[in-house]
C-alpha cells in the first residue's frame, strides 16, 4: 500500500514524564532520514513499529533531539548567498 502525498504525514507526540518523543510517519523521505539516524545512533533513535511494506513507521527518540528553529534573518540569508557566491567563484578559478 502506498499513501498519496496528502496522506503522507508525520506526527510527533511527547511523553513529558519519560522525556521521550514518539514520531509516526508515512512520509518516505522522513522514514529514510529516521532509518539512517536509527542505524547511526541506535542508543538515541529506534524504530518501534513498522507497517508491512514499511509504508509507515514509528520511532522513539529522547525529546531533547527534537528542535524547533527560528527563521533566518534577511541579513543571515544575504550573508549565506554571498558566501555561496564566493565559494562558486573560487572553485571556477
Amino acid at each position: 500500500m502506498q499513501y498519496s502525498k496528502q496522506e503522507q504525514e508525520t506526527t510527533i507526540t511527547w511523553d513529558e514524564q519519560e522525556r521521550i518523543a514518539h514520531i509516526y510517519s508515512s512520509s518516505p523521505i522522513t522514514i529514510r532520514k529516521l532509518d539512517k539516524l536509527a542505524a547511526q545512533f541506535p542508543d538515541t533513535y529506534s524504530c518501534v513499529w513498522s507497517e508491512p511494506g514499511d509504508t509507515a513507521k514509528q520511532y522513539k527518540v529522547q525529546h531533547k533531539y527534537i528542535r524547533f528553529g527560528k527563521p533566518a534573518s534577511e541579513a543571515r540569508i544575504e550573508a549565506s548567498r554571498r558566501n555561496l557566491a564566493n565559494r562558486m567563484n573560487q572553485s571556477n578559478s
